[in-house]
């Protein structure tokens, strides 16, 4: 360790080598473990104006004044970049240290500094491509990472190069014991660093990749979706409050077209189109990923779309979609009432049409990605739960073949 803190910087006046002013150049000498380097400065003074005690110019005027304050910045980030070094707990070479004060080492070398240069890109796709709540995810992600290190290494910050497949492993577990993260939501947050990480594993800034082998797949979440008598039930229940009356019918309609929250909240009558039968469709880009989505309304839909329209057109609804947390409150009062034990939640809506509404009367899988929007059937096969009445309507297909 005491060989890492034998550094020293200084400047110099080279009289040797002047420009067509007569000037001489300044450079800073760097001593490192016995080994010496000068570093060109870009800044020239006359021979006698130099001040070698102090290592600066001697003069007072305004050009000495800007060279002086040039010198100490460069100083204190000559300073700072052996510090970055030192602090990588990596061996270093002399050399290394110079590339990284002249700016050609591969940056950042520190895991933090990495992780937030990589999410201040990600804040940047806000609003164009990702959700305001997807980019806070990576935000957490690196906020659990700083307290990581700290609990596991007592450190702030870590080396790039030592991030390795058992530091992964170590994270997550640090993840589901002391923050108490459900395993898939753990998953999600090494997924936001293995983002992150991606472009420079295929640059080679990180020399090894230290997801290869990781083997942390998400467990299969059971997710309650509603039948259709219990859909009924909702439906047919007497609500005198206006307000949770609305968020009921908003919920429906969630129900007969698949629709997640955000693309409820910004439907408008741009997304409804006409047909020449008097037949209505959504066409919709998802907010999420910005597959489009196509979906038919059906005749129940269509009711309540014309239920908030002041002219009776559909495409003249107006109604208010409250946020998520208050929609969710209300639907709980109104799963109470109705005496439904499930907890019932706006997303519940999605998985209901996907299986219930849908699949369960024999829309074709392909149909129903389509309507919600995904770019591909793998994902419908994550809201496609298999129900008891499907499958009896597909073996009533065979009925007659077995008598």
């Amino acid at each position: 360790m005491a060989e890492l803190l034998n550094i020293h910087f200084s400047y110099l006046c080279r009289s040797t080598r002047q420009n067509e002013d007569g000037k001489s150049p300044i450079v800073l000498r760097v001593t490192f473990r016995s080994e010496r380097r000068d570093i060109f400065t870009g800044l020239y003074c006359f021979k006698d104006d130099w001040d070698s005690d102090n290592t600066k110019v001697k003069k007072t005027d305004k050009e000495a004044d800007s060279i002086n304050k040039n010198l100490v910045v460069m100083h204190q980030k000559a300073n700072h970049c052996f510090d970055e070094l030192k602090f990588s707990e990596d061996s270093f070479t002399i050399d290394e240290l110079i590339d990284k004060i002249r700016g050609k080492e591969e940056r950042p070398t520190l895991l933090i500094d990495f992780l937030e240069e990589g999410n201040l890109r990600m804040k940047k796709r806000v609003s164009t491509e990702i959700l305001n709540v997807t980019y806070m995810k990576y935000k957490r992600s690196v906020a659990y990472m700083k307290d990581f290190l700290q609990k596991e290494y007592k450190v702030k910050n870590f080396s790039l190069q030592k991030v390795t497949m058992d530091f992964l492993e170590l994270y997550f577990q640090y993840l589901r014991t002391d923050k108490k993260i459900a395993h898939n939501t753990a998953c999600k947050y090494l997924v936001c660093v293995k983002t992150i990480f991606s472009p420079a594993i295929r640059n080679g800034i990180i020399k090894s990749d230290p997801f290869y082998g990781l083997r942390l797949s998400p467990k299969p979440v059971h997710k309650d979706i509603l039948t259709q008598d219990e859909i009924d039930k909702i439906a047919t229940l007497e609500l005198t409050d206006p307000d949770l009356d609305r968020k009921r019918d908003i919920f429906l309609f969630a129900c007969y077209t698949g629709l997640a929250y955000i693309d409820l909240q910004q439907l408008n009558r741009d997304h409804l189109i006409k047909e020449s039968d008097n037949s209505w469709y959504i066409r919709k880009p998802r907010q999420k990923i910005g597959e489009e989505s196509i979906i038919p309304l059906l005749p129940v839909a269509m009711r309540i779309l014309i239920k908030y329209s002041p002219t009776g057109n559909l495409a003249d609804f107006n109604w208010h979609v409250s946020t998520n947390q208050k929609m969710n409150k209300g639907l709980k009062f109104i799963a109470k009432r109705a005496k439904i034990t499930k907890d019932l939640h706006m997303h519940m809506a999605r998985h209901s049409f996907a299986t219930t509404v849908t699949l369960a009367n024999g829309v074709p899988i392909e149909t129903v990605s389509k309507m919600l929007g995904h770019a591909s059937i793998k994902q419908t096969q994550h809201y496609a739960k298999v129900v008891p009445l499907k499958i009896k309507l597909d073996m009533d297909k065979i009925r007659d073949l077995y008598k």
